[in-house]
């Protein structure tokens, strides 16, 4: 054993890791981590990550200036896992994993206690367990910094019971809010944004049939879907990637039209189900790529573009993911390659989206009566992506040449006073008679006499 005198330390204080979990976390993506939970909660109940029927479990969130709270019926915490692993500050390597896992990191739950309040109360209960605990941050802070000091206590346990299913799932309180979170509460605006997220965040268990819900207000889900139709069709993509280890990485890639909004365009990106980026308009996802520039640089033309990615994992650390959930690991093997399909999946939407663009241009100049890819996206219906038939690139309609002769612009700039005479003296009202009358008398009396 080391001698004592000789031993530096270095372990960090409470007070600094509560400060550097927390720092760099927003409230609401806080909160949406204990979603992560009980979403896990449910696949573990149901657990067909595809196709499982969700109808029937639910989450409740209520938020207020005096207090959070979050509970559910998917399932529980059984006390051995309490116990061992899920109030650790990390994920141990023998802890039980749940399959295509959206809380894999250890760290979210934790963190989410430190970010909203002092007092957390933890009330859980499976088939044949169950527990409380409370934790008084600021007890906790004072409590000797050695490794029992860390640790939290039960208030109570019970094993090996039989537990009533109307009984089974967990909730959380967390009380004696921080002042920065009691604001954050209080603001008209942050329940608003907060629905916003987590509907878009998770509008795929929503999709299942998970009910959620924030102070009574069950989410509205929208399904995620591409247009199409007898001239356009997405492109769906599958593949399979091996980073290192014998799970695969399922990866589902589509690329199409959507409705025009130029907030909306751009690509959508899922782990497990959770979407970690929302229509990402920049280089992450090749916008604007700086080699070689294969692709263009997002554009108002292209807000009805939609591209969604899908990364799949029995081993939710083998996916592409920030611990914030908020992004993709842009350095990640799997990502880099899934990005080279993204960029070539996409090229020929935007190919389709400029020839629509310089048409819509042609027919505000004059030159063609209607704007041919306009009615074929405005024909369209919306189709949901689990309907979308496999394709390896979108296709859309053919440009029919416009009827009679081709047709040629012709612009020039003129004294703005001399082009008043000229208006005047032919009597028209627009540059376009201009240049056309004045276009008609050269062929008419200079052309005719060659």
């Amino acid at each position: 054993m080391p001698d004592p005198d000789l031993t530096i330390k270095a372990s960090p204080t409470k007070e600094f890791f509560i400060y550097m979990l927390t720092r760099d976390v927003q409230i609401g993506r806080a909160l949406i981590d204990l979603v992560d939970n009980s979403v896990d909660g449910a696949k573990r109940l149901r657990p067909d990550a595809d196709k499982a029927d969700l109808d029937g479990l639910h989450v409740s969130l209520t938020i207020n200036s005096d207090l959070f709270r979050i509970e559910d019926n998917c399932g529980g915490i059984p006390v051995d896992t309490a116990r061992n692993y899920a109030f650790r500050f990390g994920r141990p390597k023998d802890a039980p994993s749940t399959d295509h896992s959206v809380g894999q990191f250890g760290v979210g739950m934790k963190r989410t206690f430190f970010k909203l309040g002092r007092k957390i109360y933890v009330r859980s209960a499976t088939a044949t367990s169950r527990f409380t605990m409370r934790v008084n941050v600021a007890d906790w802070l004072a409590e000797p910094e050695d490794v029992s000091g860390w640790h939290f206590r039960f208030e109570s346990t019970e094993e090996n019971i039989v537990v009533p299913p109307e009984e089974v799932g967990t909730y959380i309180e967390v009380t004696d809010l921080l002042p920065e979170t009691k604001g954050i509460f209080a603001q008209n605006t942050f329940l608003k944004e907060f629905e916003a997220s987590l509907s878009q965040g998770h509008s795929l268990v929503l999709g299942r049939n998970l009910a959620i819900s924030i102070n009574g207000i069950f989410l509205l889900h929208q399904p995620l879907a591409l247009l199409s139709s007898d001239k356009i069709a997405p492109a769906s993509i599958q593949k399979v990637y091996y980073e290192g280890d014998p799970q695969p990485v399922l990866v589902r890639i589509l690329a199409g039209v959507s409705e025009r909004d130029k907030e909306d365009g751009g690509w959508y990106i899922f782990c497990n189900g959770r979407m970690v980026v929302r229509a990402d308009q920049y280089q992450l996802t090749g916008w604007g790529d700086s080699e070689g520039k294969r692709m263009p640089k997002y554009h108002p033309d292209f807000a009805f573009f939609r591209g969604y990615v899908f990364f799949d994992c029995q081993n939710a650390a083998l996916l592409p993911w920030t611990t914030t959930k908020t992004g993709v690991d842009a350095d990640s093997g799997i990502y880099r390659a899934v990005r080279e399909e993204m960029i070539e999946a996409a090229k020929p939407v935007l190919g389709f989206l400029r020839e629509m663009a310089k048409e819509r241009g042609e027919v505000a100049q004059g030159d063609r009566q209607t704007s041919g890819l306009e009615m074929a996206v405005a024909d369209s219906r919306p189709l949901i992506l689990a309907d979308i038939m496999n394709r390896p690139a979108f296709t859309g309609p053919t440009i029919a040449p416009p009827a009679g002769p081709r047709m040629q612009r012709i612009q020039y700039s003129k004294p703005l006073d001399e082009v008043e005479a000229v208006k005047r003296h032919l009597g028209v009202k627009s540059l376009t008679d201009v240049g056309i009358r004045t276009f008609e008398y050269y062929k008419a009396y200079e052309l005719t006499n060659e």
